[in-house]
């Protein structure tokens, strides 16, 4: 009986068409631009069309920002934040007398405090939290990385994150200070002078680590 020979090449050419399937494909992160267009700030995701989102009357651009696929802008009138996941932009009015002072943007999360709140906007669900700020509460300290964004202020901890929602906060003691802000892409450590109060992404809990 005859047995048909491969050819010497022919295992290379299967080598190489495995490689090429989605197993070895490497994934390109999504990137998104911001840019204003006459009276609409535009987003410019890597696919599909542009979304708009029309200036009212008198309202104008303050600022813009982007990182991976979260867009974010600011007008004088409200905050705006882009999720390519969703392909849409989300809004949040800002109050009377609510000014910004600081920002950060995140490929996942980007996080806005103001004299009043402090807003968080999550990529993935497109959709803005806020958070009060007490009458005699000041933000002393603001942190983000990866998937985890915390704030510190005279009076709590808080952190929120990609996954879960919402704000999540512990209060300090009145005479706690913060000593330092332990951070990885998923986790945070808050050591104060007297206790370590660790963050997880996941979880979306204040743990005292003893």
């Amino acid at each position: 009986m005859l047995y048909p020979t491969l050819h010497p090449i022919l295992p290379l050419i299967l080598s190489v068409a495995l490689c090429s399937g989605p197993v070895a494909a490497q994934v390109r992160p999504i990137e998104v631009l911001v840019t204003i267009v006459k009276d609409k700030v535009v987003a410019l995701p890597g696919g599909g069309s542009p979304v708009e989102e029309a200036l009212g009357v008198n309202e104008r651009i303050v600022t813009t920002a982007a990182k991976g696929p979260a867009g974010f802008a600011q007008t004088s009138r409200r905050l705006l934040g882009f999720s390519s996941a969703l392909h849409r932009w989300t809004e949040v009015q800002l109050e009377v007398e609510e000014h910004v002072e600081h920002h950060q943007t995140l490929p996942r999360l980007v996080i806005v405090q103001t004299n009043r709140r402090i807003h968080g906007f999550q990529e993935s669900r497109g959709h803005w939290f806020s958070e009060a700020l007490g009458p005699n509460e000041t933000v002393t300290q603001l942190r983000g990385r990866g998937h985890v964004m915390v704030v510190v202020t005279s009076e709590r901890a808080l952190a929120i994150s990609a996954f879960t929602g919402g704000f999540f906060w512990v209060r300090l003691s009145p005479n706690e200070l913060v000593q330092s802000i332990d951070q990885s892409n998923d986790a945070a450590v808050v050591r104060t002078t007297a206790r370590q109060l660790a963050f997880r992404s996941q979880t979306g809990l204040w743990t005292e680590m003893r």
